[in-house]
Order: structure tokens, then C-alpha cells, then sequence
């Protein structure tokens, strides 16, 4: 794992990692793009995969928690690798320990944060608001974005960038219309000859 005092502009909380870890495109992520995370991030991934099982269905939703922590756990310990954690303090606890210590992270090193990714919507509506109080320029933005950054920089193609969005919403079952609505805001991709209506905004 990186030395805990890199800290890349990207900050990523579990449920972003698990979603861009399962797709087609992490290994352009993980060559291109430099990510950070908390260790209580950390900790919930290794719980997922602690918890879950290798031999569970194909697709299932145990299965996708499995392999996608373990991918971005293996992503953490390898030092070559531009993912990074931070460690915070004091340490949250709770359902939402993860997001919580992204938004500890925002009020305490605004400065190193250019985007913080998570799909949540109370979570991204409270890491706004810390980033408000501080009349920071941090954007707060959901985990299709990551893709956007490869596409922005000539790293996929349109094509394998609205697949990738395709696949992320469909397979972490982010298919409400809210949800599609804020996956694909602020990203100036048209992919209506590639998608779906259902997985468009």
C-alpha cells in the first residue's frame, strides 16, 4: 500500500470502490487515475469480504460485494498502484462510518480534495454542506464520473465509456429515475444510441 500521507485529489468512499472495482475499465482506473480512501473505508471493504463468499452465484449481489472489495483491497496493498488511504480522527463508527470519514476528510484537508466520489445521496447532500461551510471548490459527484475522467482524457472510448456506465448502474441495481438523474450529472456524454432509456438521464 501507498505511504498513508499520499493523498491523491480523488477521494472514494466503499460502495464507489466496490462499483468501479467490478467494472470493465478498473484496470484503466488503477494505471491512470489516482485514488484516496479512509482506513475505515478500508475496514468496511474488508468486512464485505470477510463476509461474503467466493462461491456465491455469479452476478449475485454477495458475489459482487466479494469480488469488489477484494479487487480494490488488492488495489490498496499494492504499492504501484495510485490508491492510497488516509487515516481518520477521530475514527467514526456507525452504518455510515464511511462516508462520515470522507466528510471528516473534506473539513479537515479541503485543500487536497478536488472530488469526492459516492453515490449516496444523504451522503453526498452532507459532504456538500461541509464543503459549503467552507466555501470550498470541491466537487461532490457519484461513481460514473470516474469514468468520465478516462474518457475526458482519451483513456476509452465513448463507446466503452456509456458501456461501462451501463453496466455499473444495471449491476449495482442503480436504476431508479433520481438515481440515473444524479449517476450521469455533470458529465457531457451523449450515449442514447448505446443505452437504454431506463439507464439514462
Amino acid at each position: 500500500m501507498a505511504s498513508g500521507t499520499t493523498r491523491y485529489p480523488i477521494l472514494v468512499d466503499t460502495d464507489a470502490l466496490i462499483a468501479v472495482a467490478n467494472s470493465s475499465v478498473w484496470p484503466q482506473i488503477t494505471a491512470h487515475v489516482g485514488l484516496t480512501t479512509t482506513n475505515v473505508c478500508k475496514q468496511e471493504l474488508k468486512r464485505h469480504a470477510e463476509n461474503t463468499r467466493e462461491t456465491a452465484p455469479e452476478g449475485s449481489r454477495p458475489y459482487q460485494l466479494h469480488y469488489g472489495s477484494r479487487t480494490a483491497l488488492d488495489a490498496l496493498e499494492d504499492d504501484e498502484t495510485p490508491l492510497t488511504q488516509v487515516t481518520s480522527v477521530p475514527r467514526p463508527h456507525g452504518a455510515d462510518a464511511g462516508e462520515e470519514s470522507l466528510r471528516q476528510e473534506v473539513v479537515q484537508n479541503p485543500e487536497a480534495i478536488d472530488y469526492v466520489i459516492l453515490m449516496d445521496a444523504t451522503g453526498r447532500r452532507s459532504i456538500r454542506r461541509a464543503v459549503d461551510d467552507q466555501a470550498g471548490d470541491i466537487r461532490v459527484v457519484t461513481p460514473p464520473f470516474l469514468f468520465y475522467i478516462l474518457s475526458d482524457n482519451e483513456l476509452i472510448s465513448r463507446r466503452e465509456f456509456c458501456e461501462a456506465c451501463g453496466e455499473l448502474l444495471e449491476r449495482e441495481g442503480w436504476t431508479g429515475y433520481n438515481t440515473v438523474k444524479a449517476a450521469w450529472k455533470g458529465i457531457p456524454i451523449d450515449c442514447s444510441d448505446i443505452l437504454d432509456d431506463h439507464l439514462l438521464p
